[in-house]
């Protein structure tokens, strides 16, 4: 069986649990609570999806603290939305952070500022927890949720690998080049 563990409901990061129909699904309690009574058609949550999820049979909510797989447990990380969790793997000789969108990516983390927030300040303290849990334990990596894994030395993010995707210049040009000529 695989397990599926979600952060936040957004439909970036929820929408393909259906995927994994067979899967242990995790997702915070109160975040779902939360989401499935957003207005329909306002936020960046999938209405039917989330509806959907909720009477899924293999659906587990996860409260703050829970120990959702051996040595990964679930922080709350409010800021984004007001349930968002983190995980944190709690490693022989590491922590491998996995924040979702509470912090996005590298530049969110630096500036411990991020956009699409209902609530600036609650989002600052949710990543300054973030730096926190980070700083415990040197070598430890965080995965932020729209960016590389990373590593930090002397309170400076480092990427661990590098970027690969990237759309040669030109490329939309000769798209529409060759569909118009079609």
């Amino acid at each position: 069986m695989t397990d599926l563990l979600l952060t936040h409901s957004h439909h970036d990061h929820s929408v393909n649990w259906t995927l994994f129909r067979h899967a242990r699904i995790l997702i915070g309690a109160h975040e779902l609570a939360w989401s499935v009574n957003e207005p329909w058609g306002e936020t960046p949550v999938p209405e039917l999806y989330v509806r959907e999820l909720e009477t899924w049979l293999s659906l587990q909510t996860v409260s703050v603290g829970d120990e959702v797989l051996p040595g990964i447990t679930a922080h709350l990380a409010p800021g984004h939305t007001p349930g968002h969790l983190i995980y944190l793997l709690n490693g022989s000789e590491q922590d491998v952070i996995f924040t979702g969108d509470a912090a996005k990516n590298r530049a969110e983390l630096v500036s411990r500022t991020a956009d699409m927030t209902y609530d600036a300040r609650v989002t600052a303290g949710t990543i300054d927890m973030i730096w926190s849990i980070w700083r415990r334990r040197p070598g430890s990596i965080v995965v932020p949720g729209h960016d590389l894994p990373m590593t930090q030395e002397d309170g400076i993010p480092r990427y661990i690998g590098e970027r690969e995707a990237a759309i040669p210049p030109g490329s939309a040009m000769t798209w529409r080049r060759r569909r118009c000529s079609t």
